[in-house]
């Protein structure tokens, strides 16, 4: 990539959003960048046009190298922005939930190699998100499956204040296969604003976000009936009419051989991806290949083991429309099964109904069908959505 900053425009840079800050223009979090702009200039000359770029709270230098307009980034900032800076013509996103993007960054990479495309992914993180098991299960992914996709830990030996000392004790570095890079560096700030305590004397109030609007959950109670369908047998046709389009994704555990309790029977072995027991990295690689136009359904055999995903599903895929300014959607299908006492009763882990509290988490439907008709009708608005659906299927009712 050819680098349109140098190292002193990054610290100009910088230095006015920090004299911003101290002079109460600006009544939100900000992370400064600082102390790496010879490393970043460095790494950045691999990074192709195209690529895809994961960044994070701390995102500001990473932006402007990559060719983001310093006057839109700084109008960002004073807008509330810094912590949530998104372009999608540069491939430009960011988090501020720490490990929140290695799962997405493993989805983007795993849908960039089926393409065939010579796009990259490169996902930045800090040494205090290192420690996220979500960080491991996305390394562990991507370099087992060989995807595009590197993670650069910058390593400030700070998690806000805290060093890595103090949080491991003696133990070393983790030791990470040849996806991961490390550089190490002294911040020029502190974790959050400039350390000078001016932002004490903010000169306006800080406009707040407003949150997604509320979608309907309810489904049509007089759907015309189907003659002789049965409840499964809905489920099962529905998961065919999904599967017509060639960029439909099935994704889960138990997706290929125990075929989702026998609905993706007859669905191509391509379209289905089985995954490690990780919950978190099932609903970010679903994320991940919904930026690159795949169709993920994300497949979850009991509602309990949704819970392990509700970082991804809650702070980042029901929101990321809103935070983004719209400039990247999800529309993922998730499929969550409502355990049954039947053939075998399995215990309170495996057989509670958590549709209400999937209701109360989110903003977008989660859909409760209880007749074969009410599955066909709420798979097909799935199908068609522009936002995330979730469908909770009842597995007594198989």
């Amino acid at each position: 990539m050819h680098i349109k900053m140098s190292k002193q425009d990054l610290i100009d840079f910088e230095k006015r959003i920090a004299d911003r800050f101290d002079n109460g223009e600006m009544p939100y979090l900000v992370h400064l960048s600082g102390g790496n702009e010879d490393q970043l200039i460095y790494i950045f000359r691999d990074i192709k046009e195209g690529d895809y770029i994961f960044s994070t709270h701390r995102s500001h230098y990473h932006y402007l190298l990559c060719g983001g307009s310093p006057d839109d980034l700084e109008n960002k900032i004073l807008n509330g922005k810094s912590m949530f800076v998104f372009d999608r013509k540069l491939n430009f996103f960011s988090s501020s939930i720490v490990a929140a993007t290695p799962s997405i960054a493993a989805g983007v990479a795993w849908a960039l190699k089926r393409k065939g495309s010579q796009k990259k992914v490169w996902c930045f993180i800090g040494d205090g998100a290192e420690e996220e098991g979500h960080f491991y299960e996305a390394v562990s992914y991507v370099q087992g499956w060989n995807l595009p996709c590197t993670f650069i830990i910058e390593d400030n030996d700070r998690s806000v204040s805290s060093s890595k000392k103090e949080r491991r004790g003696e133990a070393p570095d983790f030791s990470w296969p040849s996806c991961v890079r490390r550089y190490s560096y002294v911040p020029t700030y502190p974790h959050g604003g400039t350390g000078t305590h001016g932002w004490l004397k903010f000169k306006k109030e800080a406009c707040l976000c407003d949150m997604p609007v509320k979608q309907s959950s309810e489904l049509p109670q007089d759907l015309p009936s189907v003659l002789d369908l049965k409840y499964m047998e809905a489920v099962k046709k529905s998961m065919e009419m999904l599967a017509k389009d060639c960029n439909a994704i099935f994704i889960g555990y138990n997706v290929k051989y125990g075929s989702a309790y026998g609905a993706l029977k007859d669905i191509p072995e391509a379209q289905r991806l089985e995954t490690p027991l990780a919950e978190n990295l099932m609903a970010g690689l679903a994320m991940g290949m919904s930026l690159e136009g795949l169709s993920p359904v994300l497949f979850f055999e009991r509602h309990e083991f949704v819970l392990n995903a509700m970082d991804a599903i809650a702070n980042t895929l029901d929101i990321i429309d809103c935070i983004s300014d719209g400039q990247f959607t999800m529309p993922v299908i998730i499929k969550a099964v409502a355990g049954g006492i039947k053939p075998f009763y399995a215990g309170l882990t495996h057989t509670r109904n958590l549709t209400e509290l999937f209701r109360i988490s989110v903003t977008f439907p989660v859909y409760e069908p209880k007749t074969p008709e009410q599955v066909l009708y709420a798979y097909e608005l799935a199908k068609n959505a522009t936002t995330p659906v979730m469908i909770s299927e009842q597995k007594n009712m198989y």
